[in-house]
């Protein structure tokens, strides 16, 4: 494997901002987004859903082709790369993209001697508000207090943020104590966690769920589980959002 290169962009729609209201899919893709079925399953989910951000973890993309992924704006975020193709975390949106940071894990997987990463975009929203997006895939191999610094490093980047907040990914909380971590993080940030009636069909190990959406600053209109038949070992995550308004007095 080599050293992964920088992020990998491609931002169409830079005089458009986000508007109040607005829906968001997470799923870890598992490496399948070249696969035929997972592309035709996530182009049918854009239509049918009206997804406006994409937060995919675990993409893979040639490094010889663009990237298919309908008409969206994208940032891509590798922790992995080798001579023909990049892995990594990948936002997409329909509008424009102020800024991007990329967080390597300072820690290694052992298994695999790999970082993962976490991606932070920010966007323009109706009323002069700027969002920031986090999409994140949590390190796994290491031991629980690995795992809770890296959060840390995260969460002193984000609290910098004013203004609305939506993180999500796949957090790798299969132990009890990952979870207690992740909910130490999620409370200094003021973060409210997104329910699904549906949670059967949400990733799982030992009980634990591994893929989570949160939001600050918004308000939730709806959430649902698409169950994708296998296609992935993951299930996208759905929630609609809309922009809270200070009344004028």
């Amino acid at each position: 494997m080599l050293k992964p290169s920088k992020c990998i962009k491609s931002l169409k729609h830079q005089d458009d901002k986000c508007s109040s209201k607005f829906t968001v899919l997470c799923w870890n893709s598992a490496k399948l987004t070249l696969n035929g079925p997972y592309k035709e399953l996530l182009k049918t989910l854009i239509e049918d859903e009206r997804i406006d951000f994409l937060l995919l973890q675990e993409v893979k993309k040639s490094l010889a082709e663009e990237l298919d992924i309908s008409d969206y704006s994208y940032v891509l975020s590798p922790n992995i790369q080798t001579r023909k193709h990049i892995f990594g975390v990948l936002s997409a949106f329909k509008i424009s993209c102020e800024d991007e940071l990329s967080l390597l894990t300072k820690k290694r997987e052992l298994a695999y001697a790999t970082h993962k990463v976490t991606l932070i975009t920010k966007h323009n929203m109706s009323k002069n508000t700027q969002m920031m997006i986090v999409n994140l895939h949590a390190i796994n191999f290491v031991k629980n207090s690995d795992f809770y610094n890296e959060l840390n490093s995260i969460k002193a980047v984000i609290r910098l943020h004013k203004g609305p907040i939506i993180v999500a990914g796949d957090f790798n909380t299969w132990n009890v104590k990952r979870v207690n971590y992740l909910k130490e993080f999620t409370h200094d940030l003021s973060l409210i966690e997104v329910g699904f009636s549906d949670d059967k069909h949400v990733k799982k190990v030992f009980s634990n769920s591994l893929d989570y959406i949160f939001y600050r600053e918004l308000k939730l209109t709806d959430s649902k589980v698409i169950d994708t038949k296998k296609i992935s070992d993951h299930n996208p995550i759905i929630a609609s959002f809309e922009l809270i308004t200070t009344p004028t007095i």
